[in-house]
């Protein structure tokens, strides 16, 4: 990528060559600051420590990143949350959450922007505050588990100070290769366990998880506890009596509460943590809060202040980032989920916080909005059939197994469908207690196709390729259902090792070079992490920012979403150092698909040539007849072949149930398999092209045994 990296703040950015290394162990803490007890350049054994002495407890800001997850689609922009910044300096935060989740996804898919400059911008503008990410074990900021190597390589190459790491299976060992990377290099690892409410989420059974990351982590003194809460299901006695267990047997281990206001019971759930002993708490500028993030920061402090638990926050500077965040937000509302208010029901659907926004607007997307009180109400029953935690990537896996089905019943039978697939699975789960041989011999049929077209990461999930499940596996009336006539033999190959285990390692200079020969140039090491996470994405990010610019980091929200709207409409803004206008003088008629845009640039007149959606028609094949392989949802094809074969193309001989495709679809893998023994004729996409459902993929050719040979003289 060739655009320049200094961005329009103050101070020094970090150069392209000092991002190509693995980030430095310590970055020097800022004399002077106010507040700040925990600071970048701190070990994390001086870290925990102070933590330990610090009277009452702490705050983690998640404003800048898990606030938009979860109310605002991961769309609010580096340009907005830079504003805030100078005063978590000031406002004596534990941490600011800054950085990884979809947000690293979403930054370079819609908004533009690279987390690597998100963390030089921050580092310029609160150098004295712990910058914090979340990162998903294996899946690091992707939905898929990686290899070691892979994962080794990213984690000692981004600039974090707090690791916030957790796995959607509780399944500890997933997080070895994360923490032995973070722990090497001096950063502050917070291992985190994933919470619900569920009969088998029981004490005892946290405190084993536990148990282990304390075992991974050689102790306490070196790593805080998060308690991730991310639907927001706890009741306020459950969480008290959780984090009391935990505190009883290891008194010096530091914990923290992270907790989605969902179900309209979060303070006081804050507050019952707080009593049991946690010393860090989340919370966002009140300003921002909607209905599935976090609590009001301000009401935080004020509520547990009353109640007698000293908040160490700045109360000024944290009025001051509430009014600033009140500022822009009002710009943010077309990505607030269309499903509005608190949801107590959530402790039975269990959508996490992160996934509300994105599943709506990916139901708006596919038109089926009018769908989700079924969707929800299928997922509160799925739940209790395949058990683990809603929480990406368990949370996609959920959604698009769930938003799967309905729409299917919804497809062949419109609401009544969707009425009846409800029926039958509150039936089974709550009227037989899941005991199959009560089922009536049609309702069991019915159940035995009910997951045969569920995703390809729904049948990884129950193969074990992200690990154990938490509460044992699904009956084997699962696995008939999803697999069919193959179910015997593939639970044979269910595996209970962890995914740094089982998944194959990979060749980071061979990687390397195939990213190079897709990018068309050498990869810079920024850019070649951001294709090792989502290579069509990354591709995309590259060649927008080639083309043009900083423009995403550097205009106005209001401009950036919506562009000059009418002659005589101006932007001005400052880019490396210099300072830039530009007004819309005019906008041609559009002539062959083609329109000319007058525009003056600093008192220079410009005129573009744009193109319209009517300039170019592409025809779109789609599969109907034997042999042509289509699409099984919309989505990108990311990989044409399969992982042992390695690129499929017209000439080669395939056999029934071989991977040829793999779509992407929702953040969900779909394994696209050959129907049967054949020769591919033609491949008809190309790799990261993106398809409809139904769209022609693949056609392939039956192949004919050789008939037999007559009889002759000679034989």
């Amino acid at each position: 990528m060739t655009t320049r990296r200094r961005l329009p703040t103050p101070g020094p950015a970090a150069t392209g060559a000092q991002q190509a290394q693995a980030a430095p162990l310590a970055t020097p803490a800022v004399s002077g600051a106010s507040g700040n007890f925990a600071r970048p350049g701190m070990t994390p054994r001086e870290i925990v420590a102070a933590v330990r002495a610090l009277p009452g407890v702490a705050i983690t800001s998640v404003g800048m990143r898990d606030a938009g997850q979860s109310d605002f689609k991961n769309r609010l922009r580096l340009h907005d949350l830079a504003t805030l910044a100078p005063h978590y300096e000031r406002m004596g935060l534990f941490s600011a959450e800054c950085h990884g989740g979809a947000r690293w996804h979403v930054g370079i898919m819609n908004r533009r922007e690279s987390p690597f400059e998100e963390i030089a911008r921050f580092r310029d503008l609160m150098p004295s505050v712990l910058l914090q990410t979340l990162i998903r074990e294996t899946n690091l900021f992707g939905y898929r588990p990686y290899p070691r190597r892979v994962i080794e390589h990213v984690v000692a190459r981004v600039d974090i100070d707090v690791w916030r790491c957790f796995s959607f299976l509780n399944d500890v060992r997933n997080m070895r290769a994360v923490a032995e990377v973070v722990l090497s290099r001096g950063r502050l690892f917070q291992p985190t366990i994933s919470f619900t409410a569920s009969d088998w989420a029981t004490d005892a059974y946290y405190l084993g998880v536990v148990r282990d990351i304390v075992d991974l982590c050689s102790g306490t003194d070196e790593i805080v506890l998060c308690v991730k809460d991310m639907a927001g299901v706890g009741s306020i006695t459950r969480i008290g009596r959780l984090i009391d267990a935990i505190r009883q047997r290891w008194p010096d281990l530091v914990v923290g509460y992270h907790r989605h206001i969902t179900d309209g019971l979060a303070m006081p759930a804050l507050l019952a943590a707080a009593r049991a002993g946690a010393k860090i708490l989340d919370a966002e500028e009140d300003s921002l809060v909607r209905f599935y993030g976090h609590s009001p920061i301000l009401a935080v402090q004020a509520f547990l202040e009353e109640s007698g638990i000293p908040v160490h926050l700045d109360r000024a500077e944290t009025e001051a980032a509430v009014s600033k965040a009140r500022e822009w937000v009002g710009a943010y509302e077309w990505a607030e989920s269309p499903f509005k208010g608190l949801d107590h029901t959530v402790t039975r659907h269990r959508m996490p916080g992160g996934a509300f926004p994105s599943s709506f607007e990916q139901a708006q997307k596919g038109d089926f909005l009018h769908l989700m009180p079924g969707v929800l109400s299928v997922m509160a029953l799925y739940n209790r059939i395949v058990r683990y935690f809603d929480v990406t990537p368990g949370s996609q896996i959920t959604w698009v197994t769930c938003s799967g089905l309905v729409n299917r019943y919804a497809k062949e039978r419109g609401d009544a469908g969707v009425a009846h697939l409800i029926r039958l699975l509150t039936t089974f789960v709550e009227e037989r207690g899941q005991d199959f041989a009560a089922m009536s011999r049609e309702d069991q049929e019915e159940l035995l196709t009910l997951f045969r077209g569920a995703p390809g990461d729904f049948k990884n999930l129950l193969l074990g390729a992200y690990g154990r499940l938490p509460a044992g596996w699904p009956a084997d009336w699962v696995y008939r259902s999803a697999f069919g006539e193959e179910a015997e033999r593939k639970l044979a190959l269910r595996r209970e090792e962890s995914p740094l285990e089982s998944v194959p390692d990979e060749d980071l200079e061979t990687q390397r070079q195939a990213c190079a020969e897709q990018l068309g140039r050498a990869p810079g090491e920024e850019e070649f992490i951001l294709w090792l996470m989502h290579p069509k994405d990354a591709l995309d990010y590259v060649a927008f920012r080639e083309r043009f610019g900083e423009a995403s980091v550097v205009l106005p929200t209001a401009v950036w979403r919506a562009g000059l709207r009418k002659p005589g409409d101006r932007v001005d803004f400052e880019l490396w150092g210099k300072p830039y206008s530009i007004e819309l003088v005019s906008v041609g008629a559009e002539h062959e698909g083609r329109v000319h845009v007058v525009v003056r640039v600093n008192n220079r007149t410009q005129v573009y040539t744009v193109e319209t959606p009517r300039a170019k028609k592409v025809e779109i094949r789609m599969a109907g007849r034997p042999g042509q392989v289509g699409a099984p949802a919309n989505g990108n094809i990311w990989r044409i072949g399969n992982p042992e074969r390695g690129p499929v193309r017209a000439g080669d001989i395939v056999h029934q149930g071989e991977e040829i495709a793999n779509l992407e679809a929702m953040k969900m893998e779909n394994a696209i398999l050959a129907p049967f023994d054949g020769q591919i004729a033609e491949v008809c996409v190309r790799l990261n092209e993106p398809v409809r459902e139904g769209q022609l993929l693949v056609v392939i050719e039956r192949i004919e045994p050789p008939a037999a040979a007559p009889n002759s003289p000679d034989s």
